[in-house]
């Protein structure tokens, strides 16, 4: 006799099966495995079998979806030490992972961005760094979508500068935290300790409130005003002592088009930075992945959030 919920050949139900993955999602197959007492191999087969299923049926829902106007993300994570990266493209607006490419060369971003949902009508806005490949990729396919570099790459790009200056200190070697942290962010007695050192040091002053000044920057309501703050900046920074500021100031320069395209389109990477987190939650959860197709279908199925009508782990 034979059981419909039983397929042919499979000593296990359909149902128990979907129960197995569910396991598996947020843990890993082995731990699973150890628990339920079931061979490894077969855990394994049985969890991406359903897998496989699931993330064909998700890429078909996405692909249905009747969202007009899409904004992307496209960032790298780190995978493995030595400069090896994966391309991570997200759905800014619904917070979902749309898929992940080696490297992160402009083939990369072309093949993620090639996917069939994704037309010169709907992309309309697309969040990156100021890794240029990327641009390059975005510009080839989306030549009238905005491009928006994410602010948080900007002002770290900053405080990076403001940290080489500091290093032209060595007394200074303890005071980084004081340095680098918002000013309305410290403590009284810290304030009073930044103050100090402004007053000892009155040459690295010049580069703090070059730092606080393009923070404020941000905080800048319209394009045209905020147009006028960056060029004042600019040329602060090209004036400064400090070798690193006058760096930033020409690669802010360089940049300045896509950096003001924000108060256009208030968009970051926030959510992808947050997304980048959980995927290598995923990837220390099971110790790493030889195989690098199994660990994408991974991130894919778990950090896809509830916009395709599937839950998500």
């Amino acid at each position: 006799a034979s059981l419909e919920s039983i397929p042919p050949n499979q000593h296990y139900t359909n149902r128990f099966c979907e129960y197995l993955y569910e396991l598996c999602e947020g843990s890993t197959i082995q731990e699973v495995s150890r628990k339920h007492r079931i061979p490894y191999t077969t855990l394994e087969r049985i969890y991406y079998f359903i897998a496989s299923k699931k993330a064909k049926e998700r890429q078909t829902a996405i692909e249905a979806s009747s969202q007009e106007e899409m904004v992307l993300s496209l960032d790298e994570i780190a995978v493995k030490k030595g400069h090896q990266y994966e391309t991570v493209l997200m759905d800014a607006k619904a917070g979902s992972v749309m898929g992940m490419h080696a490297d992160r060369q402009c083939d990369s971003a072309l093949h993620l961005l090639s996917q069939n949902v994704l037309s010169k009508e709907r992309v309309q806005t697309v969040i990156l760094d100021m890794w240029e490949p990327y641009h390059k990729a975005v510009r080839a396919l989306f030549p009238s979508a905005s491009i928006v570099i994410d602010k948080y790459h900007v002002i770290q790009k900053v405080t990076q500068a403001l940290d080489q200056a500091r290093k032209e200190f060595p007394p200074l070697k303890k005071a980084r935290y004081l340095l680098l942290k918002g000013c309305e962010k410290l403590r009284k007695d810290q304030r009073l300790r930044l103050d100090d050192i402004l007053e000892e040091y009155p040459v690295l002053s010049i580069a703090y409130y070059l730092k606080e000044l393009f923070r404020d920057f941000y905080r800048t309501d319209g394009y045209n005003e905020a147009k006028e703050r960056l060029e004042e900046w600019i040329q602060l920074a090209k004036q400064s002592p400090f070798a690193s500021f006058q760096e930033a100031a020409n690669t802010l320069e360089r940049w300045k088009e896509p950096i003001l395209s924000y108060f256009l389109c208030p968009y970051t990477n926030a959510r992808i930075e947050g997304t980048n987190h959980k995927i290598k939650n995923i990837k220390r959860r099971a110790y790493g992945y030889r195989n690098r197709e199994r660990f994408r279908l991974r991130v894919f199925l778990e950090c896809t959030g509830n916009t395709t009508g599937s839950q998500a782990a």
